[in-house]
């Protein structure tokens, strides 16, 4: 596992899937499984190198004010160096899968035109008023072409994923059978459907 700089201490991310491809792709998670490669399988048939980081508490901290000195905040700007500093003057793929979907939507916000492609997978929309109005400014403005997931009994819906899509330039929704979501909870994960959101932020980099 490597480390980046945040705050007191630092964010830990492992890179993995084929060194030095063109194609890079930032895909931010929470829990044990955050820095792991969602399916090899999957990975190895692309062209593409994936920087896996691991989130958790207080990072994901007061979601609403990201443009501060809030924990949240400053992780966006941490990440945003990681970016520059893994994948220096080119486009990128950006996934976040649920409770880190709100920071990756924030981060392709604040890198523009650099992240061209974005995946939100199980991310439910804002709960309250004032999270839903600082968040829709940001989704009217961004850039990248988004491919918003649902599925499952949580932790969002085909609601939340229309709330998304409606507010974005260009995105779509795709729900997730049950029949095809195979964890305890019957959540949909990254794990389920990372084929489809690799081909999704990662265009072209199937292996022939």
């Amino acid at each position: 596992m490597s480390l980046a700089p945040w705050l007191d201490g630092e964010l830990g991310y492992r890179s993995f899937g084929t060194p030095g491809a063109p194609r890079a792709v930032f895909v931010l998670r929470t829990g044990d499984v955050s820095t792991t490669d969602p399916d090899a399988s999957v990975t190895s048939g692309f062209d593409v190198r994936v920087v896996a980081v691991g989130l958790d508490a207080p990072e994901l901290e007061d979601p609403p004010v990201f443009g501060g000195q809030t924990p949240a905040g400053l992780t966006v700007e941490a990440l945003r160096e990681l970016v520059a500093r893994e994948a220096p003057g080119v486009t990128v793929g950006l996934v976040g899968e649920r409770s880190a979907g709100a920071i990756a939507i924030y981060l392709a916000a604040a890198l523009g035109e650099v992240v061209d492609r974005l995946a939100i997978v199980g991310v439910p929309s804002p709960n309250d008023p004032l999270s839903r109005d600082l968040r829709t400014p940001l989704l009217d403005d961004l850039a990248a072409e988004v491919l918003v997931v649902v599925g499952g009994d949580g932790p969002a819906d085909v609601a939340d994923a229309n709330w998304y899509v409606e507010r974005m330039r260009s995105a779509e929704a795709e729900v997730v059978p049950d029949a095809e979501i195979t964890s305890v909870n019957n959540h949909v994960t990254l794990t389920t459907v990372w084929e489809r959101v690799l081909a999704h932020v990662a265009p072209g980099a199937e292996r022939r």
